[in-house]
């Protein structure tokens, strides 16, 4: 038989672990103050995943990339640098190119692409 938890909305007397079947009807005086305010009381719920942890994906991104390192943090941002430096030096030889071409060569550059 389940137990129930009730309390009363008038002098706020909390009955604990109730003992009563699922078809009886939930109780309704209060055998404190005898006003008929006694209502069931919900406890517990759902917990949770992450207990005392992040609760955000800003706070799980912090800590994962704690769990990582300097190192890690470190090695990520060499190579998108890196990605950056090849991507300039990409255009300052395209650069180069445009200045060593005639004038009809580049307006057909310009003109395609």
């Amino acid at each position: 038989m389940p137990k129930y938890d009730y309390g009363c909305n008038c002098c706020g007397f909390l009955w604990e672990d109730v003992q009563q079947s699922i078809n009886d009807p939930p109780k309704k005086k209060c055998p404190k103050c005898k006003h008929m305010t006694l209502s069931r009381v919900i406890f517990g719920g759902i917990e949770p995943f992450v207990r005392g942890e992040a609760t955000t994906l800003g706070q799980l991104a912090e800590r994962n990339s704690k769990k990582m390192g300097k190192y890690g943090v470190a090695e990520r941002e060499e190579k998108k640098q890196t990605q950056v430096d090849q991507g300039l030096k990409a255009h300052k030889e395209e650069i180069k190119n445009i200045g060593k071409m005639s004038d009809a060569q580049k307006e057909r550059f310009v003109e395609n692409g």
